[in-house]
C-alpha cells in the first residue's frame, strides 16, 4: 500500500485522480493527510510518500521529519521525500544559480533586494498561483511593487523576487517543460507551448508542435540531467517545471505535490495520445515504488508501533495545518 501525504486542503492532487484517471489505482493508494499522520501511534507497513512539503510550517515540518526518519529505520517501510532535508523552491533556485545551472536568481522580497538583472517578477515562495505581479523592469518598479504588498495582509512575507529568463524562440513562443521523478524513475510529462511567457497550459496545438512534444516524450533528452537536479534537491517524488535556454535547462521549480492524471481536458483529443502514454507509465511506475522484495511476505497489514511521544503536542500540530502555513522570514 502507499500512503500519500497532503496537506488537507490540498489533497485534491491524488483524490482526484483516484476518481478519475486513476481509479485503477484506488486499491494501491491510500491519501493520508498530515493531521491524521501526526495523531497516529501506529504505521502500517507500506510506501510513504511525504508530498506538499512546501506548504508545511516549521513546525509540521519537524514533526513530518520526526516521522519519517523512524519510518526509514524498518525495512517495512519506504519513504519517499524527506521533509526538513528537501531543498524547496528558493534554496533550490539560489543552490542552482551558485553552481551555475540556472542564469537567474530568485530574491526574498523581504530583504528588499537590489537584483543586478531585470525584468523580474514576483510570485509566493510556497504556492502554486503563479506570478502577483506582471513583469518589472527597473528597481523602482520593483519598489512600487514592494509597497503595494506592505499594505496588504502577509506583507512582503513569504514572497520571492524572481529574475526573467526569456525562453522564447524566434517566433514568440514559450516553452515550459515538464516531467517527474518517482522512485529511481524519470517520467517526461508534458511540453506546453503558449505566446506568453506565463505558461500554464496547452495554447498551441498545431500539428508540428504536438510532433515535438511526443517527441520530447518518448526520447526524455534530458533525463540524467533531471536526475541530477532532483538529487540536488532532495527529491524522490515530485514534479520539475523548467525550459530550455540556448542548450541549458533553466528549472523553474520542483512541485512536490503535483496534479496527477485526472479528467480535466488535456487539450482535447489532439493529445489523447500524450495522456494515454503518460499514464500508463505513471501507474507502473507508482505500483513499481511499493512493489519491493519480502513486501508481499509481511503478516498483512499488521501495525507496526514505532513511534508514541512527540515533542509537540498533536492537536497543537493539527490546528496550525488548518490554520494555513506559516510565511518563512529570511
Amino acid at each position: 500500500m502507499i500512503y500519500f501525504l497532503t496537506t488537507k486542503r490540498h489533497n485534491y492532487t491524488i483524490r482526484k485522480c483516484l476518481a478519475s484517471r486513476g481509479a485503477a489505482l484506488a486499491d494501491t493508494i491510500r491519501p493520508l493527510c498530515y493531521g491524521r499522520l501526526f495523531l497516529q501511534k501506529r504505521y502500517a507497513p507500506g510506501t510513504y510518500i511525504f508530498s506538499d512539503l512546501e506548504r508545511l510550517d516549521t513546525i509540521a515540518t519537524k514533526r513530518a521529519a520526526d516521522i519519517q526518519q523512524r519510518l526509514r529505520g524498518d525495512a517495512r517501510f519506504r519513504v519517499l521525500n524527506s521533509p526538513g532535508e528537501t531543498q524547496l523552491r528558493f534554496d533550490l533556485l539560489r543552490t542552482l544559480a551558485d553552481r551555475g545551472i540556472n542564469d537567474f536568481r530568485a530574491h526574498r522580497l523581504n530583504t528588499h533586494p537590489r537584483p543586478t538583472r531585470f525584468p523580474v517578477f514576483i510570485r509566493g515562495e510556497d504556492d502554486h498561483k503563479g506570478p502577483l505581479s506582471p513583469l518589472l523592469h527597473d528597481q523602482a518598479e520593483l519598489e512600487r511593487w514592494g509597497r503595494r504588498f506592505e499594505r496588504r495582509r502577509g506583507g512582503r512575507r513569504g514572497k520571492l523576487v524572481v529574475e526573467f529568463c526569456d525562453v522564447s524562440d524566434g517566433d514568440g513562443v514559450y516553452r515550459k517543460y515538464a516531467a517527474f521523478k518517482i522512485g529511481d524513475q524519470i517520467l517526461p510529462r508534458h511540453l506546453f507551448f503558449a505566446s506568453e511567457w506565463c505558461v500554464k497550459g496547452w495554447e498551441h496545438l498545431e500539428e508540428n508542435y504536438l510532433d515535438e512534444e511526443w517527441r520530447y516524450l518518448t526520447e526524455d533528452p534530458h533525463r540524467e540531467q533531471l536526475r541530477a537536479i532532483f538529487d540536488t534537491a532532495g527529491i524522490d517524488f515530485g514534479r520539475i517545471d523548467y525550459g530550455v535556454c540556448n542548450g541549458r535547462l533553466q528549472v523553474w521549480e520542483i512541485n512536490t505535490n503535483p496534479m496527477l492524471p485526472v479528467d480535466y481536458g488535456d487539450g482535447g483529443p489532439r493529445r489523447a495520445r500524450v495522456q494515454d502514454w503518460f499514464d500508463a507509465r505513471f501507474f507502473a511506475a507508482m505500483r513499481r515504488i511499493d512493489d519491493r522484495e519480502g513486501q508481499a511476505s509481511l503478516p498483512g497489514k499488521r501495525v507496526v508501533p514505532l513511534w508514541r511521544a512527540a515533542e509537540l503536542p498533536a492537536r497543537a500540530a493539527i490546528q496550525r495545518l488548518r490554520r494555513g502555513p506559516r510565511r518563512r522570514v529570511a
